[in-house]
């Protein structure tokens, strides 16, 4: 696996933004593919994506199958309104471990992602119940860097999701060649943000 994509999240008064960077051939942070914002408190129903910090034209979007449904399939559209890809959160599974299907323009599944930590996704949840110490493991659980993994249908590993930094939300993307080239990297991208802005990481 090597890095393909890089996510930078920048949070403002007003604004919440999302810089895609791509990866060159050695693995390193390369140009600005993509860049969201989004006005913090608003729906999460819809991301746009923009082709530069200028936001001069519209690369692509994520947006909710239905409105207010947090659990539906999200449709990952280019600046044409063309479905490249979808993804949808499993509501069941997530309620112990954040779980999200990956699928491609068609519906097919291509991916599963999941924190990679069962134990920690449990703290997280359920830690704050803890009589006196559940304050203090909340606090505490906030410092802990969120990691995601990506399994093909087999169940093989194939993608990690990591965070690098501990204050700042920063991932990095890493795939095999081979899961890489089967899903639009728009997709993969909106995946990412995903991750981020619609579990308020």
């Amino acid at each position: 696996m090597k890095p393909r994509l890089f996510v930078e999240q920048k949070i403002t008064a007003f604004v919440n933004k999302y810089k895609v960077f791509a990866a060159d051939e050695a693995g390193n942070q390369a140009g600005l593919a993509a860049l969201a914002q989004q006005k913090r408190l608003a729906f999460k129903e819809k991301v746009t994506f923009f082709t530069d910090e200028q936001k001069t034209a519209t690369a692509f979007t994520f947006r909710a199958e239905k409105v207010l449904d947090v659990h539906g399939r999200y449709f990952v559209e280019d600046a044409e309104g063309q479905v490249v890809g979808m993804f949808k959160k499993e509501f069941l599974n997530s309620l112990i471990n954040s779980t999200w299907k990956v699928m491609d323009a068609n519906g097919t599944e291509l991916f599963t992602v999941k924190e990679s930590n069962e134990v920690l996704a449990a703290i997280r949840r359920f830690g704050g119940w803890i009589p006196i110490v559940g304050e203090i493991i909340e606090l505490v659980t906030l410092f802990l860097r969120y990691h995601f993994v990506f399994l093909d249908a087999a169940g093989q590993e194939v993608g990690t999701y990591q965070k690098t930094t501990l204050f700042r939300d920063h991932y990095t993307l890493s795939m095999t060649d081979e899961a890489y080239a089967k899903a639009d990297w728009r997709t993969l991208a909106a995946m990412g943000v995903a991750l981020d802005a619609l579990q308020s990481r």
